[in-house]
């Protein structure tokens, strides 16, 4: 069994999981651009100067949708940021994915300024405030000022530089790597997209060095180019997160009695504190697992829909626990509706008449609707028909096609809480008043 399988990360240092969100975001953010472009093409916005409320709909959509891809970005920058260490061969990997994350970024934000940046219209309605999904106002002026900010472009310039140097190098390296070369496709897709003024080409082969020496050169300008990527990212993600360095986790004896509460497609909803993509889901709980016995859960991330061991939902701050109001037949039955989506790319676009690609709270929309009595009525957000993890706690409040069982909420309870106390919990967190019983 191959390294990369053991422990999700590629012979090339390169983690799967973060390799497989660039792709799919890269993707996702040409998507948005073709979108985009319809949208500024279609407008008659600057004769009559205002949106029509579809108009409003739709650009709405496609800024929550690139807020979102942006978040899921920097989070892998971030993540790479706290776990970088000294300078190796496998280290080559990180800064690979780092920097592909980071054109990614640079290239959408760069689309949008050239679409949208002379549109006073369109720019005044993507510097609204959107609540619902916490975008706070001004936020494509902060976007755009960030691509001309000096100190951005020295980073991204000095990353530039460590690849075109370093080139030939990563590219044998992603030869015995797929993983790293899929990383590397999107990079040279891109790799224009940064060109920060007189960008400087390499004009001949580096001179063949002893591999020692060459080893030397290589780690040490690596230290550089990573701390400008990082450097970079680490900007963004201040701006978006209260506590960057924080690592959610379940107290251990939290998991436990959660993990022998649970049985087989039951719906775990989660929240991480601090968490970038808070800011662009609706509610306190913003994600869903669906557990599927053996200790494991199919659940959609950025990454896509997998198949994942328990450290991923109990990997949170708080979790909630709900059990759909089935038999045992029609529970096994949605589980195999599940398993048979695992392999999906995650859904940036939080399109719920798709089915070939998903976001968390679709697993369990596809998983269990119209099984049984069971029936979701979808909810208009941004443009889009979805179903949030609030909805679904919603449902079992109600005690409409799901049941609650149980609640750890790090903010409110230092316990596992059940039955009133538990409904106090969750009506608190999602803004809720407590229904009297008759």
């Amino acid at each position: 069994m191959s390294k990369q399988m053991v422990s999700g990360v590629s012979v090339s240092g390169v983690d799967v999981a973060g390799a497989h969100t660039v792709v799919n975001v890269a993707d996702h953010m040409m998507t948005l651009r073709d979108a985009a472009t319809h949208l500024q093409s279609s407008f008659e916005t600057r004769e009559r100067g205002y949106f029509s409320p579809s108009e409003d709909e739709q650009v709405e959509h496609l800024w929550v949708s690139y807020h979102g891809s942006r978040a899921a970005l920097l989070e892998i920058i971030q993540v790479i940021r706290n776990e970088v260490g000294k300078a190796s061969r496998e280290q080559i990997g990180e800064f690979t994915l780092a920097y592909a994350a980071t054109l990614v970024l640079v290239d959408a934000a760069r689309s949008l300024r050239d679409l949208f940046g002379k549109n006073d219209l369109v720019r005044r309605k993507l510097n609204e405030a959107f609540d619902d999904f916490r975008i706070t106002a001004g936020s494509f002026d902060e976007i755009q000022l960030s691509l001309t900010d000096p100190g951005n472009a020295l980073q991204i310039k000095n990353a530039n530089e460590f690849y075109e140097q370093n080139h030939g190098y990563i590219r044998g390296c992603s030869e015995d790597d797929e993983t790293l070369a899929s990383v590397v496709e999107v990079i040279e897709k891109l790799r224009d997209a940064t060109d920060v003024g007189k960008r400087k080409y390499l004009k001949a082969r580096v001179k063949e060095l002893g591999r020692n020496t060459r080893d030397r050169v290589l780690l040490g300008n690596l230290n550089k180019a990573m701390y400008a990527i990082l450097e970079l990212g680490g900007r963004a993600v201040a701006r978006l997160s209260t506590s960057p360095e924080h690592v959610p986790a379940l107290p251990t004896a939290i998991a436990h009695q959660i993990q022998e509460l649970l049985q087989p497609g039951d719906v775990i909803v989660t929240r991480k504190e601090h968490a970038m993509s808070n800011y662009f889901l609706p509610g306190y709980w913003p994600h869903v697992a669906m557990y599927v016995g053996g200790q494991k859960v199919v659940e959609a991330m950025k990454d896509g829909v997998r198949v994942r061991e328990m450290s991923s939902p109990f990997g949170n701050d708080s979790v909630a626990v709900i059990r759909p109001v089935l038999d045992t037949d029609s529970i096994q039955q949605a589980i195999t509706r599940a398993r048979s989506h695992v392999g999906k790319p995650y859904d940036f676009d939080f399109d719920f008449t798709r089915a070939d690609r998903l976001v968390c709270t679709e697993v369990v929309y596809r998983s269990y609707d119209g099984l049984g009595e069971m029936q979701f009525s979808l909810v208009r957000r941004a443009g889009r028909q979805t179903v949030s993890a609030e909805d679904l706690l919603g449902l079992a409040l109600e005690e409409q096609q799901f049941q609650t069982v149980a609640v750890y909420c790090c903010e409110l309870s230092e316990e596992v809480l059940s039955g009133d106390e538990m409904r106090q919990v969750l009506c608190k967190t999602m803004g809720l008043m407590e229904k009297k019983p008759d």
